[in-house]
């Protein structure tokens, strides 16, 4: 039986996703509701045929692999919480979704809903 306190632990691979991120957001948090706007681009896996890679890259073919997208979402999220917002409370309206990417990206976008 353990008895104490309990902690949360963030894997660095995941920690890492999240500092780089975070780098990249502009610092000015946004007050009141907002929308969050994300865009995962994955890499398209180096042994897929030329047609498959083509089908990928044009949305026949969409990413349906680990990670999930809620990982995805929960690591922007927890990446700019202070920096593009006060809190992730804030968020009241979310839009996410997975392509397949020649260049991975992570696209963000928090738009206020007033």
């Amino acid at each position: 039986m353990r008895h104490g306190r309990a902690f949360a632990y963030t894997p660095k691979k995941s920690a890492d996703y999240e500092r780089m991120i975070a780098d990249q957001c502009p610092k000015a948090p946004m007050d009141g509701p907002l929308a969050l706007n994300l865009q995962f681009g994955i890499p398209i896996p180096a042994s897929w045929s030329k047609r498959k890679k083509a089908d990928a890259l044009s949305g026949v073919i969409r990413p349906t692999s680990r990670p999930d997208i809620d990982n995805y979402v929960k690591a922007v999220m927890d990446a700019v919480n202070g920096l593009a917002y006060h809190d992730d409370s804030q968020v009241v309206s979310l839009y996410a979704k997975l392509v397949y990417s020649e260049s991975p990206h992570v696209r963000f976008e928090a738009v206020s809903v007033y």
